[in-house]
Order: structure tokens, then sequence, then C-alpha cells
């Protein structure tokens, strides 16, 4: 199964809405090992995932591959 990472971000609510999730991915707040991405990459299981939101940067593992 491929989602979206936009649409990830917003499973795991790391941002509050879909569209937050894809302009954070353009704007460069979300990488995955040290590369910003755009929003239509797809997640693997395995990645390790850092996202900006504010001042407050999370870093997560990818365990599934969530879109609700």
């Amino acid at each position: 199964m491929d989602v979206r990472i936009d649409k990830w971000l917003w499973a795991v609510r790391l941002y509050k809405s879909r569209s937050l999730a894809t302009a954070a991915c353009s704007a460069g707040k979300v990488r995955i090992g040290g590369e910003s991405l755009k929003p239509s990459r797809s997640v693997r299981v395995g990645e390790v995932i850092t996202a900006a939101t504010g001042d407050i940067t999370r870093t997560v593992r990818v365990i599934a591959p969530l879109d609700r």
C-alpha cells in the first residue's frame, strides 16, 4: 500500500490538516535522511521522518502506512 507523505503526516496528526502537511513538505520542513521532499512522495515502513511544526521538531519512525 502506497501512501503519500502529506496524507501520512495528517493521518498520524503531526499536522492538523492535509493542506498544512502539504505546505510543510513544499517549504522543506519535512525531511527523510536529511533531504527535503515533495508532498507526493510515498512513505515506506522503517523510514525516519523529521517534521518541524513551529518551534517543535518531531522525529518519528514509520511503523505502518496509514491513510486515515
